[in-house]
């Protein structure tokens, strides 16, 4: 029997930084042809970094509210979730003693249905049914595969459905007055349908190769950075555009607290050209690489203000 992980993420970061970077779909045309102009640059950047973040938040999101049902209500009834909404779980797998002590064990597998459930107050929102395979559960990291049927997780600014598999490893480490916790989300290939909220606005992300790792920092129990690195490909089906472009974070892409990027680089690699990105405090600038030769063809800077504008 192992120690569960039950660290509840908070949420303001990932909604902040997709504020700041979440121009979806902002630029016009579609495919790859014509080069990358100003507003496609700065949409690319957009989706890239949303999807790095809101993507496996939501993740994270399935595998924290499971485990705060699994450690309060019994299996096959439906019930109140602690911050609102209902759900409903299945397990099977296991050991009796394992199935009735309230965590998620390794080899159990948990079948469950939310309606407007969430784990906690203040926490997002999951509609939808999920299965939830535990890979292993000690020394402060959960590892669980996941397979998602039209799983809507409503994130503040955007609600995300997910139809695929990947799974996500979460590590809780703990020293002195600072807890940090690191998710990495994986997948070979998962559906991410996004619509921006208070919008009709949808697109569609169809993500493979996905390798991503979220951070969070706390010090005596304030949250004090952010950052993500990793790399996925994003085919993107926009209501004005559709591309296919690549994502690669150089090192870590730090964030302050409200998820706002502080300093870092990633690059998007497309069917013909390469983008690089620089973040400092206020301003990304934007490089592009036409032929993806090695020599900077454009340069565009934009601040953090002008990128909000555009948010979608």
């Amino acid at each position: 029997m192992n120690t569960p992980v039950s660290f509840q993420l908070t949420w303001i970061p990932a909604a902040a930084l997709a504020a700041l970077l979440g121009a979806c779909g902002g630029g016009g045309g579609s495919g790859d042809t014509g080069g990358v102009s100003q507003d496609r640059a700065q949409a690319m950047s957009g989706d890239s970094s949303a999807l790095s973040t809101d993507g496996s938040d939501g993740a994270d999101a399935l595998l924290t509210t499971t485990q705060a049902l699994v450690a309060s209500v019994s299996a096959n009834v439906t019930a109140p979730c602690a911050g609102g909404g209902t759900a409903q779980f299945s397990v099977s797998g296991g050991t009796v003693s394992s199935i009735a002590n309230g965590q998620l064990d390794a080899g159990e597998v948990y079948s469950v249905t939310f309606t407007n459930c969430r784990g906690n107050v203040g926490a997002v929102a999951l509609n939808g049914t999920a299965t939830l395979t535990v890979n292993s559960n000690g020394g402060g990291v959960l590892s669980v595969s996941t397979s998602t049927q039209n799983l809507q997780v409503a994130l503040p600014l955007r609600t995300l459905t997910y139809n695929g598999s990947s799974t996500l490893s979460r590590a809780v480490v703990t020293n002195g007055a600072t807890t940090t916790v690191t998710n990495r989300w994986t997948s070979p290939q998962i559906v991410v349908k996004s619509v921006r909220n208070g919008t009709l606005r949808t697109s569609t992300f169809t993500l493979s190769h996905v390798d991503m790792t979220r951070s969070f920092t706390w010090i005596n129990g304030v949250l004090t950075a952010t950052g993500f690195s990793g790399t996925h490909t994003m085919d993107a089906v926009l209501p004005n555009a559709s591309w296919s472009i690549t994502t690669a974070t150089q090192g870590t892409v730090t964030c302050d607290a409200n998820g706002v990027p502080t300093q870092g680089d990633w690059t998007i690699t497309l069917p013909n050209d390469r983008i690089g990105i620089s973040v400092v405090p206020g301003t990304l600038t934007v490089t592009v690489d036409y032929g993806a030769d090695g020599s900077i063809d454009r340069t565009f800077v934009f601040t953090t203000s002008s990128v909000v504008a555009g948010a979608d």
